[in-house]
């Protein structure tokens, strides 16, 4: 027998194989007993494999494969994707050759732990020697080199024991005879980089792309030979058959290695209670203390009972210290000012409610603790914080500081090879020209997959006429096909991070990411099988835009919103902006669906739009209970319930199940489970179903609703409504954290909607780009000025009626150069073109952009001068005491110049409306105008907002598109026989001239188009 040493999957593919999975299954084809999987510079598969690997009767090995350290003060050039010898996807490449490599295998889990500090150590510190890392190994883990003066090193400092001189591939007569001089056992490895000869065709692919060549041009030394498959026993058997210990060897140092990783065991994480109080008796104290400041006295009875439950269950689990952990987080998160919000499961809990964590009173809203956390559970429940954008990193050091860099870290997120990325990567390494590559990514849906793409074009009219059977596509489709799914490279997690109480490298190694963040090489699964606590500590635009509207308010009319006081649930003026959809730059309710439902369902009460917020997604919409529920909400149909005691519990959603917690609420009520069993049947319905699971549910759903006499046809069909949403709605705990927060982002845009606006304009907004909520605002009343190096900062700023632009929005204008600008301009204003250039020291590029956007308009000059000026000063250097003036005036930028100006440097139009540059097509009607056009047809011009393809229930394409002209957003809708035809013009923003008739149904206007057309420039083509 043969044990595979030294096989370089990643944490999930090497060529050839597509997953873990596929690679213990091809190990046990060949019938190897064992296998040792040893990432470059990475443990990033080593929880996954060694759960996989033991349930299929592979003795899994766990290890690495070390390298040295590119030379000090070596500029480093990060890459998305290393893949050179097979797996190192993960690595950073340092485009000098490799010289020494070292594989290190795991013992036992002390020496697992001594593996993760070594590739720690590899990753962050700019001194690492290799040779001194070895040195430093107990003989809790086993070395095995093919490098002779490594070799020779590390054996003169610690002796030879657990030393092997590696034998790759081949018997090498230099390393057998060094071997025998030093006496040291050899032994035979199978370094496997793919798992079959002919799949070394993507091995050369990845090695392209992680080193920005072309196939047909890759160093020699940046690839792996065609030795690097994965070998049966039988022929390293025979490629050895004159060293037989250099296999015997492998046999034991397989049965040497024997690492239990600690899966499953929770690592209960660190929090010191005062003196005098556990965790759970302090726990209890502090949840009291913030009851009683909700209710005061006397404290209903349901509470405290409830309050009651909740702590035993915590305690009973042993939580308590995650509750008080977080509840540190939000409180330091408070004290400092940061706005922050609870959601999630966790506002289903009265005690997060009694801690602020969460804002949402759960008895105030009937929600169910059992789908936050229940005696059932035994992994930790998520409870998810988000904080203003802009403030989250100050929150994280904080968490850093308090608890030791040693045992915080943030989660890494692996980023794989999808569909268009996937395409584009293909066609740079295999030579196409980037033109031809957005030819053919361009149109394709954002969410393709390649196994999908020659059905794309029946389903997507954009893409009809794509040449998928044409060279090179053909080439890149079938390339494309081959690694899709493969990892392309680390990043961060949004908002996870890990707090542990030990130091994390005893489990789990760490890198940095190309943006310089340290993270941990497992993602969250990993982190989460390893027992230790993962929180979700994330960033929100729309905290940030709530902030820092509320900073401007208090700074421009010193009023100070607060809304502990302010109910934004019941002003009028705040219900109206909502009920009439007008919510573009609200948290969450500005996409044009979820305006649409605004409208339709007249959205006036908090409960109303925490129902919008779950019957929007796609599981309910699909079941046709989104259409039940707005025609039972508006009154034109009875609320109906498949039996009596289902009207108990959703009484106020007329029936229908729109709430993960409607589904527990059923399952309860209708066939007798328990809470805790009843989340479990929620929860195996998620995007991750699990079949098996559904099915033992099921019978237990249709045996206990038969127990309490539910007839059997009423059953199944109740159990058809749970099964066709539960993995897609949501915890209605969640809507109504996320309504709170679009409730209050609504008040201030409709009580202060210059602030508001230059605030979301600041955050780089949401759902729309810039330019709609340049749009948007103007329609509101709001007027734009151009950016200032005299007035600007680097946000938005309202002033009255006034938003100036913001530096930051000039396209090339780097952070640094606007803080000199900024810094320098409070000695004193820039009086002239020539007093900034004196004063300022930035880039040619950037000072051009800045006069030619209008940043410097008003300074003595028009822009050709000042371009001029700027040549000569550039030319003459900064020191002489006279300056030329023109000796002509030169004619400043024609309106059509200025636009065009704004569009190239500032990505957006702020002197005019861009289809003013369009020619007229005659005779339009402007979108403002609709309501009076009902049944009418209409032309109309516009730009492209956002777009929207869905499937008519015969499965036929169609299109929703929001366009916008310089008076309103209007909705256009390309029924399956106009998009078919018209398909192929829709390819970016336009602008397009349409033709429709003007449709209404209830309050929402449209237009059913019957022709399309792109709109053409006045003068030149707009890019």
């Amino acid at each position: 027998m043969f044990a595979h040493l030294n096989c370089h999957s990643n944490y999930s593919f090497l060529a050839g194989a597509n997953s873990i999975r596929d690679l213990v299954d091809a190990v046990n084809h060949i019938q190897s007993p064992a296998l040792a999987l040893t990432d470059t510079n990475g443990l990033y598969g080593a929880v996954e494999f060694d759960r996989i690997a033991k349930n299929a009767g592979i003795h899994p090995i766990l290890g690495v494969e070390l390298t040295s350290q590119t030379p000090p003060n070596t500029p480093v050039k990060p890459h998305n994707l290393k893949s050179i010898k097979g797996t190192e996807h993960f690595t950073i490449n340092h485009d000098q050759s490799i010289t020494q490599r070292a594989t290190i295998l795991a013992k036992n889990i002390t020496g697992f732990g001594e593996i993760c500090r070594a590739i720690t150590a590899r990753h962050l510190d700019s001194q690492f020697s290799l040779v001194k890392q070895l040195i430093t190994l107990s003989d809790n883990v086993i070395l095995i080199c093919p490098n002779l003066d490594l070799l020779n090193q590390i054996a003169q400092k610690r002796g030879g024991q657990n030393i092997y001189a590696e034998l790759a591939h081949f018997p090498d007569r230099k390393i057998l005879q060094f071997a025998r001089d030093k006496n040291l056992p050899v032994v035979a490895t199978n370094r496997v980089f793919f798992c079959q000869p002919e799949d070394r065709e993507v091995h050369l692919l990845l090695s392209a792309i992680r080193t920005k060549k072309t196939i047909y041009s890759i160093p020699q030394k940046e690839s792996i030979s065609k030795d690097g498959w994965m070998k049966p026993p039988k022929n390293m058997i025979r490629i050895f058959k004159n060293i037989p210990d250099a296999i015997s060897n492998t046999l034991k140092i397989a049965g040497q290695c024997d690492v239990t990783l600690p899966i499953g065991k929770i690592n209960f994480p660190p929090f010191t209670p005062p003196e005098g109080e556990t965790h759970s008796s302090y726990l209890g104290k502090l949840a009291r203390i913030g009851i009683a400041q909700i209710y005061h006295n006397p404290i209903p009875v349901k509470v405290v009972r409830r309050l009651r439950y909740e702590l035993k269950i915590i305690h009973d689990l042993k939580f308590s210290p995650y509750f008080l952990i977080v509840s540190d987080i939000v409180r330091e998160a408070r004290a400092r000012g940061i706005q922050t919000v609870g959601r999630g499961s966790a506002a289903n809990s009265l005690v997060c409610h009694a801690l602020k964590i969460t804002e949402v009173n759960p008895i105030h809203h009937n929600l169910y603790f059992e789908r936050f956390l229940n005696p059932e559970r035994t992994d930790y429940p998520d409870i998810d914080v988000d904080f203003s954008s802009d403030k989250r990193d100050e929150i994280l050091n904080y968490v850093f500081k308090k608890y030791g860099r040693g045992y915080v870290a943030l989660i890494s997120s692996h980023i794989h090879f999808r569909g268009r990325s996937s395409l584009r990567e293909v066609g740079k390494a295999i030579g196409v020209p980037t033109k031809e590559i957005d030819r053919l990514t361009g149109p394709l849906p954002q969410s393709i997959l390649i196994s999908q793409i020659n059905e794309v074009r029946k389903i997507v009219p954009e893409c009809r006429d794509l040449p998928l059977e044409d060279e090179p596509y053909r080439s890149m489709i079938s390339l494309a096909q081959r690694i899709e799914g493969f990892p392309r490279h680390i990043s961060v997690h949004s908002g996870g991070i890990v707090i542990s109480p030990f130091v994390l490298t005893d489990l789990i190694p760490l890198q940095r990411t190309s943006k310089g963040f340290v993270v941990t090489q497992y993602d969250m699964h990993p982190v989460e099988d390893m027992g230790l606590l993962k929180i979700d500590l994330l960033a929100q635009k729309g905290l940030a835009v709530l902030a820092d509207t509320l900073s401007t308010i208090k700074e421009m009319n010193g009023e100070c919103v607060d809304f502990n006081l302010t109910d934004p649930t019941v002003d009028k003026k705040t219900c109206q902006l909502i009920s009439h959809g007008n919510t573009i730059g609200c948290f969450y309710i500005e996409s044009p669906a979820m305006r649409h439902l605004l409208i339709k369902l007249d959205v006036r009460s908090f409960s109303t739009l925490t129902a919008a917020s779950s019957i929007i997604r796609p599981g309910i919409a699909e079941s046709g209970m989104m259409k039940k529920f707005i025609q039972r909400h508006n009154g034109k149909e009875s609320a109906a319930y498949l039996d009596p005691r289902m009207k108990t519990i959703l009484n106020d959603t007329f029936g229908v199940m729109i709430y993960q917690e409607d589904v527990m609420k059923v399952a309860n009520t209708i066939a007798g489970m328990s809470l805790g069993e009843a989340d479990g049947l929620r929860k195996c319905m998620g995007k991750n179903r699990n079949r098996n699971k559904i099915n033992r549910y099921r019978q237990r759903f249709l045996s206990g609703a038969s127990s309490n006499g539910v007839k059997t046809h009423t059953a199944l069909e109740i159990w058809r409504q749970i099964e066709s949403f539960a993995g897609y709605a949501f915890c209605k705990a969640h809507s109504a954290s996320f309504a709170m927060v679009s409730y209050r982002t609504a008040y201030l845009k409709a009580h202060y909607p210059t602030e508001f606006m230059a605030a979301v304009l600041s955050n780089r907004g949401g759902f729309y780009d810039t330019s709609t909520y340049i749009e948007e605002a103007r329609r509101m009343g709001i007027q734009f000025l151009l950016p200032h190096i005299n007035y600007s900062f680097h946000g938005f700023t309202a002033n009255n009626s006034f938003i100036r632009i913001a530096l930051s929005q000039v396209k090339g204008l780097k952070k640094n150069s606007i803080n000199s600008i900024l810094k320098i301009r409070r000695e004193k204003p820039y009086t002239s073109i020539i007093d900034f250039l004196s004063r300022v020291d930035i880039d040619k590029l950037e000072i051009e952009a800045l006069i030619r956007c209008g940043a410097m308009d008003d300074l003595k000059h028009s822009r050709p001068e000042m371009l001029w000026i700027l040549k000569v000063f550039l030319k003459n250097g900064k020191g002489r005491p006279m300056f030329p003036v023109p000796p002509l005036k030169l004619k400043e930028y024609s309106f059509r110049d200025k636009l065009l100006a704004e569009l190239e440097h500032l990505n957006l139009a702020v002197s005019g409306h861009l289809l003013t540059l369009f020619k007229s097509p005659g005779k339009t009607t402007q979108a403002i105008k609709l309501p009076h056009f009902i049944g009418c047809l209409v032309t109309l011009t516009g730009w492209v907002v956002t777009t929207k393809q869905t499937l008519t229930q015969s499965n036929r394409p169609m299109k929703f598109m929001t366009l916008e002209d310089s008076t309103a957003l209007f909705d256009a809708i390309l029924l399956p026989i106009v998009y078919k035809q018209f398909g192929t013009l829709l390819y970016d923003r336009g602008p397009y001239i349409i033709q429709g008739r003007v449709k209404k149904e209830g309050r929402l206007i449209s237009v059913i188009v019957s022709w399309i057309n792109r709109l053409h420039s006045s003068e030149a083509d707009i890019t």
